[in-house]
């Protein structure tokens, strides 16, 4: 086992390249740049959300240009190397490859392990509220009512 997965077992280690491979690690995100990439997401998409134009050819050039400006500073966030330098020795598959890691890395378990929370949790917060003590359901009581009509039936005339 190398000396970089004994110290950090989320280190990943990604071959990249178009003529020449190599290997590049990919490290997690401190918390401080995982909340930085979350809020540039969050403001991009939010202004990609108000625009009035939702059509597919809208959609794939806000997906260009969020990755056009943000693609390098993120590389840069998770390698030794820098961002937009790497952008010119990977491939498309490549770029959604570490895309993934990064995701699995910093989103995916973090979630994962937050919901887990929430589900050891839920037992201090009962999803039905008691009724209060002043609200107690109203008991059964026996009913005498007749299905006899109080009113009789008028007789006709031809009756008699």
């Amino acid at each position: 086992m190398s000396e970089e997965k004994r110290i950090n077992p989320q280190i990943t280690k990604v071959e990249i390249g178009i003529r020449e491979m190599r290997d590049i690690d990919i490290y997690p995100l401190s918390m401080s740049d995982q909340l930085k990439l979350t809020d540039v997401l969050s403001t991009a998409i939010g202004a990609f959300a108000v625009k009035e134009d939702g059509d597919d050819i809208a959609l794939v050039s806000f997906i260009v240009k969020l990755i056009n400006e943000n693609l390098g500073r993120i590389l840069g966030m998770v390698s030794d190397e820098d961002g937009e330098k790497l952008l010119e020795e990977i491939s498309n598959i490549q770029a959604a490859s570490i895309a993934e890691i990064i995701y699995e890395t910093n989103y995916g378990v973090v979630a994962k392990n937050l919901k887990s929370l929430f589900g050891k949790m839920s037992m201090f917060f009962p999803s039905e509220r008691p009724l209060p003590q002043s609200v107690s359901p109203i008991p059964d009581t026996d009913s005498n009512t007749s299905t006899e009509s109080p009113i009789g039936t008028e007789e006709s005339p031809t009756d008699s």
